[in-house]
């Protein structure tokens, strides 16, 4: 069953009506493993439009024509954001080494947020994460309509796992987070109601390791919450 981490857009455009951009979250559902999508773990993220290979002509004309990093704000979408760099530690196949990976997971989930760029993002998560895809396709949807985000980060406040394979061949972790406000903007740069930062929350993530790096397979709500 699928749920909203938060709700109460507010919004009445035809858009994003009764949508919110907030995670989606499972609730206890693990991806399959994708011996694909796990190739691609600790490989080279490829080069990206920072504006978003899914944004709108209208979005990407309205950001400021410059080559230095400009956030999301009325004036347009955000521009030339650096993406996260992917510390060494997160390619150890260790407790540690989960537990940096998550925490840069993380931040390429905040970055798919703000630019609409979402292939590092990619690089690192098994194409079956059902909540990672609906997360996509609604804000991949809300830039195809010349819209944009500010905000969203996440913050990792603790990690936890027992490092203990289970028979899906993945590797349980038990994530609290929370996630900044998030600033939706019309295409004339005009603001709308945003989604309130979510409280602390616990959620859970299933990752593998293969060939030399950890892929994030699904993420949700543990069973029972």
């Amino acid at each position: 069953m699928y749920f909203m981490r938060s709700v109460g857009l507010g919004r009445v455009t035809p858009v994003v009506a009764g949508a919110a951009v907030a995670i989606v979250l499972l609730s206890g559902c693990q991806g399959d493993p994708d011996p694909a999508a796990t190739q691609t773990a600790g490989q080279p993220s490829p080069s990206s439009s920072p504006a978003g290979p899914d944004a709108s002509p209208s979005a990407s004309a309205s950001a400021p024509a410059s080559s230095e990093p400009s956030p999301a704000s009325s004036a347009g979408p955000a521009a030339n954001l650096p993406i996260p760099a992917k510390p060494a530690l997160a390619d150890e196949n260790s407790a540690e080494g989960l537990e940096a990976f998550t925490k840069y997971w993380f931040e390429l989930f905040s970055y798919g947020y703000e630019t609409n760029d979402w292939v590092p993002f990619e690089a690192v998560t098994g194409e079956n994460c059902r909540t990672c895809n609906q997360v996509k396709e609604v804000v991949q949807g809300i830039y195809e309509d010349g819209q944009w985000i500010s905000g969203g980060e996440f913050e990792v406040l603790s990690f936890s796992t027992d490092f203990t394979i289970n028979t899906e061949g993945s590797v349980q972790v038990f994530v609290d987070n929370e996630q900044a406000e998030i600033t939706y903007f019309e295409n004339d740069g005009s603001a709308f109601p945003s989604e309130p930062a979510t409280e602390a929350m616990v959620d859970v993530i299933f990752a593998s390791y293969a060939q030399g790096g950890w892929t994030a397979l699904d993420f949700g709500r543990p069973e029972g919450t």
